[in-house]
């Protein structure tokens, strides 16, 4: 309710303003509104931005044609409807390219940019991100140059050129000093420590992170960048194994979350402060630091967190021989998580049960070895027992040779699908797109004295080069063979939600049950899983107006689900349905796979999204 009115204030107020300008100064007021309140409230912008385009047309102003179309796109991005949202932008670019305005050039290229990015199409991206960039180092317009070398950090992380995206990131942090923005400085220096320590260079993290310590605590009411600075310096620390260090940012980072009481963050601290305890051998804090991450994650119902916690219980109490506590909780972690490891964990549970029966019942162990003399008249048909076992032991690995051989078959058959698949992207996609770039240049050479014509089929052609870049890159990344287990794919869905809704205080939670790390997943799948989260999690930071994002992934009945819910406003499915391509589009990726794609939403009762792939 204060939002909207705080938002209804701000329309009135700016259209009061708007009628005490001249025509010309009027419209472009009126365009720089609508695009600052894109974000804010989409249909007042709409409005705004509709007026001031009919006006610049009825005054052939194209200066405010131009200004109201970079509006309109903005609009549209954040209804969702990307498509049209480019439609306007490269209109609005069209006309301050004839009106040699760089500057506006610039803001263009990088809101182009931004649209492409929730579209993965990262190629094209790249180039408008370039050319802006370029474009503000010629004018020396450091907010410029800060915004572009930025978004040129994000595009190479994603596109996995780390080498770059460390370099464009260091000169934003540089350009967010000199403007003094400290609290954007902070959040891209968060995610270079990021990319960094995944880089291994831990010394570079720490050095990034000590800088962000002192920038942000001279910042007050900033608990939440703190701890996560906090945090991220103790992961640093336990990855150098200077586990004294790590244990102090730990604990700093527990205190602030339970001040701020978000309490999913206290458990998650609980869990790695426990951890550095063991470390360290200081097992009795380790094990109260345990109890209570595993009492708060109860209580959230965070099923990841509590089995993070017993199996880290389960270390403590095996380091320190108290076996009947250590099959307890490792039977806990079993229970909690039966699919991840499950061998592995069976077989340390049966270790555990052995210790403590044989602590437990020497007197009975006596016993039975004392009865081992009666049964010398039973070897003979043990014997018999022993060679019908190997027989069927036998038995069992010529099943299970050709079952590997029937797994090796369908590997080969999946291989071969994976190749036509990729001969085909290249055919229709790659090869369609050539042809129209050699018809385009054959075009120009024989019109070459028509300027208009030659400047459109070499946009034409520009446009196909940046569509075979985008291409080229999802390909590679979705054929790249470490990137095929479901872990990798859920690390780099996380890298990705930290990245988007950090910077906007919005919490992230990402759960995962009875999930495998070991999941093998194929590139078609996880290509269109991470795409249709991306999506998901971009709607959820741009227009939800959440507090709070939890994404939850779970393999059930042979099924990959992936729920992302957030609290925010909600809306009416039946707007959703026209809004645009966006949602369209995430069912048919869902479609590709096999999968389905459903949407619960309603006004005031926030959005959750349910994708559900089959994986075997």
């Amino acid at each position: 309710m204060l939002k909207a009115t705080i938002t209804l204030v701000f329309f009135t107020a700016s259209v009061m303003l708007l009628y005490a300008q001249q025509p010309d100064s009027l419209i472009l007021l009126k365009a720089d509104t609508a695009f600052e309140m894109a974000s804010v409230n989409s249909d007042s912008a709409f409005i705004l931005a509709s007026s001031a385009l009919y006006e610049s047309q009825q005054l052939g102003f194209n200066r405010g044609e131009a200004n109201a179309s970079n509006a309109m796109g903005w609009v549209y991005m954040h209804k969702g409807r990307l498509d049209s949202s480019l439609v306007w932008l490269n209109r609005a670019r069209d006309i301050f390219t004839s009106e040699l305005s760089v500057y506006d050039m610039i803001r263009v290229n990088i809101n182009l940019s931004e649209v492409l990015i929730r579209q993965s199409r990262f190629g094209e991206a790249i180039v408008l991100a370039l050319e802006a960039d370029s474009m503000a180092g010629v004018l020396a317009h450091l907010p410029l140059q800060t915004d572009s070398k930025r978004l040129l950090g994000i595009l190479y992380r994603e596109s996995g050129d780390f080498d770059r995206s460390v370099r464009y990131f260091n000169e934003a942090v540089d350009g967010f000093e000199k403007q003094g923005d400290v609290r954007r400085l902070v959040n891209t220096s968060i995610s270079l420590s990021i990319l960094l320590r995944r880089l291994g260079r831990l010394d570079s993290s720490l050095e990034v992170l000590n800088r962000c310590l002192m920038l942000a605590a001279d910042r007050p009411g900033n608990d939440y960048q703190m701890a996560m600075i906090r945090e991220h310096l103790g992961e640093t620390f336990y990855l150098k194994k200077q586990y004294q260090e790590s244990l102090e940012e730990y604990i700093a980072a527990y205190h602030l979350f339970e001040k701020l009481g978000n309490m999913g963050d206290v458990a998650y601290e609980a869990i790695v402060v426990g951890k550095t305890y063991i470390a360290l051998k200081q097992y009795g804090d380790a094990e109260s630091f345990l109890n209570r991450a595993y009492a708060i994650s109860d209580s959230l119902g965070f099923l990841s967190y509590r089995y993070d916690a017993s199996s880290e219980l389960a270390s403590l109490y095996e380091v320190t021989g108290q076996w009947e506590k250590a099959y307890w909780q490792i039977t806990t972690a079993v229970q909690l998580k039966d699919s991840l490891d499950q061998q592995k964990q069976l077989q340390r549970l049966d270790e555990l049960r052995e210790r403590y029966e044989s602590e437990k019942q020497e007197q009975e162990i006596e016993l039975l070895r004392a009865t081992l003399a009666a049964e010398s008249a039973l070897s003979q048909r043990r014997m018999q027992v022993q060679y019908v076992t190997f027989a069927l032991f036998l038995a069992v690995l010529g099943i299970a040779y050709l079952i590997f051989n029937r797994i090796r078959l369908r590997q080969k058959l999946q291989e071969q699908m994976l190749r036509n698949q990729i001969s085909g992207d290249l055919h229709d996609d790659i090869g369609s797109t050539l042809s129209s770039i050699d018809i385009n240049s054959r075009i120009a050479m024989l019109k070459i004295d028509d300027r208009g014509l030659v400047a459109s089929q070499l946009d034409k052609i520009q446009q196909n080069t940046r569509s075979i870049m985008d291409s080229m890159a999802h390909i590679v990344w979705s054929i790249q063979p470490e990137n095929d287990s479901l872990e990798k794919v859920v690390y780099r869905m996380k890298d990705f939600a930290a990245e988007i809704l950090e910077p906007q205080g919005i919490r992230f939670t990402l759960q995962q049950e009875n999930t495998s790390p070991e999941l093998k997943i194929n590139p078609l799948i996880r290509k269109n899983v991470y795409l249709i989260f991306k999506e998901g999690i971009n709607n959820c930071a741009k227009y939800s107006g959440a507090g709070e994002v939890i994404c939850i992934v779970e393999i059930r009945n042979n099924t990959l689900e992936i729920r992302i819910t957030d609290n925010g406003n909600g809306f009416n499915e039946d707007v959703a349905a026209e809004a645009g391509n966006g949602l369209r589009n995430m069912r048919n990726r869902a479609a590709q796979i096999a999968g389905t794609l459903v949407l619960t939403t309603a006004p005031g009762q926030g959005t959750t999204i349910l994708l559900r792939v089959p994986v075997t």
